[in-house]
Parts: structure tokens; sequence; C-alpha cells
């Protein structure tokens, strides 16, 4: 278990070290292969957005566990 997991992608999907387009944070205790497959359905949904702004405002996710 783990107490602070970052996920963060580029506009592509793929995992970014630094600078990301969309990042997700999973602040309590859940496991690293939940939280993985998590933050990719966050992300794929994230994508598909169609309003710029909506993305913009939703770019960074916290979700307390």
């Amino acid at each position: 278990m783990a107490t602070g997991l970052r996920f963060a992608f580029t506009a592509e999907g793929h995992p970014a070290d630094g600078a990301a387009a969309m990042t997700v944070t999973y602040v309590g205790r859940i496991s690293r292969r939940q939280a993985e497959a998590d933050a990719r359905r966050r992300f794929e949904e994230w994508s598909t957005l169609a309003n710029p702004l909506v993305r913009r405002w939703s770019a960074t996710q916290v979700v307390v566990s």
C-alpha cells in the first residue's frame, strides 16, 4: 500500500516525468496497480472532453481514499 501516488500524462497519453497535460494524484491508502488503472481510465475520459475550458480545469485531479 502507498500513501501518495502521482501519475502524469502527456496530451498523447504517454506517461510524463516533467511537464504534463493531465495529472492524477492519489492521497490515502491505495495499491499502485489500482491507482494506475484508475489514472489511465481518468485520462481516457479527460482526453475525450470536447470543451477546452473544462479540460483545462480538470487537468489536475486529486483522489482521496
